[in-house]
């Protein structure tokens, strides 16, 4: 099992499961798999008790994730132990809404099966999932909290975006990231790493400007050899200058200027 793999296929996992989609959940949990949480003291055991629980689970929830960070141990090449951090949004049908700071404890396992040649194959599957936010047992709950809309408050509306960039931090962290919230990407001098300034701090990773800049065409805008910035965060925009949401100002070269002031009012 690739690592990098892996931690796609679990953040594509949860990624449907919170649209209420959980085919690709059941397709890939162990015959044995171990479900923990996300209530105190909750734990089933197996896929077939853990298919009957879901099966009995009546609710008019839906669910928005906010960005995802992941942190990946892998003792052995058959073993993959994935964590996932992020902010998940309940949104009750009376307009509430609850925010819960969520890790997702995913352990996956190679399962050695015979296609149908007879051939030696390995499936990747979870044998352990343990969700971690500490909802007290509600007895009347099976798997989502229905009855804490008495706790929940109104929100402001918290969109889903769209596009997201998926990077691999300088500190082998994977980060998945709603683009919309990216303010703007610049090169670390005298490196080939760049800083992803985001609207809740800053990325580091082990990529050139130009190199992001290709495998996410069409999502900002090069202002400068050394700046790429989210044209939805610029506030304003002088000679030679532009200042982002935050306040920070980014140079704009002179040549570079009209053409760039164009770009941007359009």
């Amino acid at each position: 099992m690739k690592t990098d793999d892996i931690i796609k296929l679990s953040i594509f996992i949860i990624s449907e499961y919170y649209k209420n989609n959980l085919k690709p959940f059941f397709e890939y949990i162990s015959d044995d798999v171990l479900w923990i949480g996300p209530a105190q003291r909750q734990q089933i055991q197996g896929k077939k008790n853990l298919l009957q629980t879901f099966a009995a689970e009546k609710h008019a929830l839906t669910f928005t994730m906010g960005d995802i960070h992941v942190l990946s141990v892998s003792p052995y090449s058959h073993l993959k132990e994935i964590l996932l951090h992020y902010d998940i949004y309940t949104h009750y049908p009376s307009g509430n809404t609850e925010m819960h700071d969520q890790w997702l404890h995913y352990t996956w396992h190679e399962k050695r099966t015979k296609n149908d040649e007879g051939l030696i194959e390995y499936q990747p599957e979870i044998i352990l999932l343990h969700i971690s936010n500490l909802w007290k047992y509600d007895s009347r709950d099976t798997i989502y909290p229905v009855h804490y809309e008495n706790v929940s408050v109104k929100m402001p509306a918290f969109t889903n975006p769209e596009q997201y960039v998926s990077v691999k931090a300088a500190d082998k962290c994977v980060h998945r990231i709603a683009a919309s919230r990216i303010l703007y990407i610049e090169t670390v001098k005298r490196s080939s790493r760049i800083r992803i300034h985001t609207e809740n701090g800053m990325i580091t990773i082990n990529e050139t400007l130009s190199g992001f800049e290709e495998k996410y065409p069409g999502f900002f805008l090069r202002i400068h050899s050394g700046y790429l910035l989210n044209p939805v965060h610029v506030k304003d925009i002088r000679r030679f200058a532009v200042t982002l949401s935050d306040g920070t100002e980014l140079p704009i070269p002179e040549k570079k200027y009209t053409r760039i002031k164009k770009q941007l009012l359009s």
